[in-house]
């Protein structure tokens, strides 16, 4: 039992417990240097890639809360998400798509004219009254869009741009984006890659010690849950012993260690590369089963985090990704 009153909260409705929370890293402040620079520059867009679980829905969610500090708080952000499982895509089924990513109340009625006309005037009126003339597209999952979504896209920014409204598009997804553009470029459709694949970005997973640390520092310092209360994570699941200074960046050796440890013993020799997704689960792994909440320790070990790495399902995604290799 804890001798330090912890703020209330409800069972199951911690960040840490439902993941809604973003935890700032060293690739994520790059790479938002990088898009930032698109849009001061009012680029029609880029390419962002890199392998999966790198974390890079989550990257989205941070810049679309950090990209309107500097470009005004009403600049008019949407994330939209690839339809995986379409086969049979077309022009009225994208735009219901887009209708519904931007939040249009009436994405469904009406012929597909109508359709673009009221994606084009919604999109318009929220540029205007922001006050930033300028729309940002994030779309998850890129590398499946096919030639009529870029198409399309560019009509979009085509008539955007004719009324001084810069649409910025950001494509998020897998390498398969840079053979995509090269698809594009062999079969003469430079129109496609100079509105939206000239610039790139490849987003990376946690490579050295001090990305590690920069990671944990976030949920030593820079979290906090309730809002206003000044209790971090770290300090919410380890109350006792954060009182006696108790921080998670002071074992990112040990982390480090662990999982250059499991790579050489599972004759995994690539490239030192940690996916955020498990780095995320190992420590929400640490914070909920070793914390408060779980078994209450009052200090970690190297073998609690070789639990928790274990537990993350890393080294299984790790060799899984060799064999394709």
């Amino acid at each position: 039992m804890s001798a330090i009153e912890r703020p209330h909260v409800l069972l199951g409705s911690h960040p840490v417990e439902r993941t809604t929370y973003l935890i700032g890293t060293k690739e994520v402040a790059k790479m938002y240097e990088e898009i930032k620079q698109w849009i001061e520059n009012r680029s029609p867009g880029g390419l962002a890639y890199g392998r999966p679980r790198l974390g890079k829905s989550r990257a989205i969610r941070y810049l679309s809360q950090a990209l309107p500090y500097d470009f005004g708080e009403n600049l008019p952000i949407y994330h939209m998400l690839c339809d995986l499982g379409n086969k049979t895509m077309n022009e009225n089924k994208y735009l219901e798509e887009l209708l519904i990513g931007v939040g249009h109340a009436i994405p469904y009625s009406g012929k597909t004219i109508m359709k673009r006309e009221r994606l084009i005037k919604f999109l318009k009126e929220k540029a205007e009254t922001s006050g930033t003339h300028r729309i940002i597209f994030f779309i998850d999952d890129a590398q499946s869009l096919v030639e009529l979504q870029y198409e399309i896209l560019m009509d979009i920014y085509n008539k955007l741009e004719a009324d001084g409204i810069s649409l910025t598009v950001i494509l998020v997804g897998q390498e398969e984006l840079i053979y995509q553009r090269t698809a594009f470029l062999s079969a003469k459709k430079a129109q496609i890659v100079g509105r939206f694949m000239v610039h790139e970005y490849k987003f990376s997973g946690i490579k050295k010690m001090d990305d590690i640390e920069t990671c944990l520092d976030g949920y030593d310092v820079e979290s906090e849950y309730p809002i206003g209360s000044g209790w971090s994570y770290t300090r919410y699941y380890f109350p006792d012993s954060f009182e006696d200074n108790f921080r998670l960046k002071n074992y990112a050796k040990d982390i480090y260690d662990i999982f250059n440890e499991l790579r050489t013993e599972n004759g995994l020799h690539g490239e030192f590369e940690i996916p955020m997704q498990y780095f995320t689960l190992s420590v929400e792994y640490v914070l909920k089963k070793f914390g408060m909440d779980g078994r209450s320790v009052d200090y970690l070990t190297k073998v609690h985090w070789q639990e928790a790495i274990q537990k993350s399902g890393y080294i299984e995604n790790e060799i899984y990704m060799d064999v394709l290799s």
